[in-house]
C-alpha cells in the first residue's frame, strides 16, 4: 500500500516532466491553477494515475473544485487505492 508521500512525489515527478517549472514550485498546497495545468495536461494525470494506482479521475472532480490542489489530489488517490485493495482483498 502506497502512503500519500510516495504518491506526491511521483506526481510531482510527472508534474515537472510536463511542465517547465522549478521543483520548489509543486507542494501539496498547489493549486492546479498556480501550477498553470491545461486540460491535456490533466489528461496526462488522469492516464497516469489510472495505470499506476487503478484509480479513475473523472473530469468532473476538477472541472467542479473537489479536487483544486495538489494535496486533495493525493488524498483523493490514496483513498480511492486504499479502498480498491480493500475491495480486493
Amino acid at each position: 500500500m502506497l502512503n500519500e508521500t510516495q504518491i506526491f512525489d511521483e506526481l510531482k515527478a510527472l508534474i515537472l516532466d510536463m511542465k517547465e517549472i522549478e521543483e520548489d514550485q509543486v507542494q501539496l498546497s498547489s493549486s492546479f491553477e498556480a501550477l498553470e495545468l491545461d486540460s491535456l495536461d490533466f489528461v496526462e494525470v488522469q492516464v497516469s494515475v489510472k495505470k499506476r494506482y487503478g484509480v479513475d479521475l473523472v473530469s468532473d472532480l476538477f472541472a467542479s473544485g473537489k479536487i483544486a490542489d495538489m494535496g486533495q489530489l493525493v488524498g483523493y488517490i490514496a483513498a480511492e487505492s486504499a479502498q480498491k485493495n480493500t475491495a480486493e482483498a
